[in-house]
């Protein structure tokens, strides 16, 4: 029976950076025991978002190269992302239109949600040109 385990963030940072490199040799054991099924990695949204600032912020990867790192790890075998299609739409905004992810996040949760317009003073949601900016 495989075991149901929440990732944290730090668990992906090791992994991707390769430091501390003694907890990335242990993240690394843990993915192929992921992998071969003993355990079932669920990965919350906030998750997502705080590796996609701290790869950014600290360890100053290109949106691009964050992107393809992020989801190629997050489509590995037995891997559970909670909102899959947001994310990765999520990441694509990011990418694509050079906005923060917590607002790409939320413009594209509100795409799922059908929901087109936004109570907002952030600038960047002028970025996002099928929505509507509510100013009263």
């Amino acid at each position: 029976m495989n075991k149901k385990v929440y990732a944290g963030t730090n668990i992906f940072l090791r992994y991707l950076t390769s430091e501390p490199a003694e907890q990335a040799q242990k993240v690394t054991g843990f993915f192929n025991k992921v992998e071969s099924g003993e355990y079932i990695l669920f990965v919350c949204d906030f998750v997502i978002s705080e590796l996609v600032y701290v790869l950014e912020k600290v360890f100053e990867l290109d949106k691009k190269e964050l992107c393809e790192k992020i989801k190629i790890l997050m489509l590995r075998k037995n891997i559970v992302l909670e909102n899959t299609q947001v994310i990765f739409s999520a990441l694509d905004c990011y990418r694509d239109l050079n906005v923060d992810f917590t607002d790409a996040y939320i413009y594209c949760h509100s795409a799922r949600n059908n929901a087109n317009s936004f109570f907002t003073f952030d600038k960047h949601f002028n970025k996002f040109s099928d929505i509507e900016i509510i100013e009263d």
